[in-house]
């Protein structure tokens, strides 16, 4: 029968230091990822508020409690980032200030309230009241449509040159006689 010479203690080593290489690669990846885990909770409660004291609470929650603490905060954390809150805001006062019903002076531009008939900084015409309801009208329309009248820009006068008038002659010398009485 053959006799087998195996070394048992030369397997065992190698395979331990198999095993030592393979624990501190995984204790490695294991530290980068809990070092990344507190990074981005970092990077994420500062996006998304400004309280210094959540920010910390977050950090150590996810620092002290590495993967249960950093679901903890995914649960807990602010719906939006700052950026999107600030957007939204931006949003809503762009909707209001088109819902407000204010115009601006077309030719200075200044805010105007939407029943004025001029501006009261460059006194441009806005409006014109109808002549037949005096509801007003913008400049442009021909027809009020309160009431149906056609409003027709005022016709233009001709204009007739004027003679000048006739030069009275002068004489030197001669006194200008009074008008007669009646």
């Amino acid at each position: 029968m053959p006799s087998f010479d195996f070394d048992f203690q030369g397997l065992f080593e190698r395979v331990s230091s198999f095993l030592q290489v393979a624990a501190l690669a995984l204790g490695a990846l294991f530290a980068a990822f809990w070092v990344a885990m507190i990074v981005w909770a970092y990077r994420d409660i500062r996006a998304r508020s400004r309280d210094i004291f959540a920010q910390i609470l977050a950090v150590l929650l996810v620092a002290l409690i590495p993967v249960i603490g950093l679901l903890l905060y995914l649960l807990m954390r602010p719906k939006d980032t700052l950026a999107e809150a600030y957007d939204r805001a931006l949003e809503e006062e762009a909707l209001l200030q088109s819902l407000e019903d204010r115009a601006n002076c077309p030719k200075c531009h200044t805010r105007v309230e939407k029943d004025f008939i001029l501006c009261p900084v460059c006194y441009t015409g806005l409006k014109k009241p109808c002549v037949e309801c005096g509801r007003l009208l913008a400049l442009e329309w021909d027809v009020c449509p309160y009431c149906g009248h056609a409003s027709q820009p005022a016709p233009a006068q001709p204009t007739q040159p004027v003679a000048a008038p006739a030069p009275v002659p002068v004489t030197v010398g001669v006194t200008p006689s009074p008008p007669p009485t009646a």
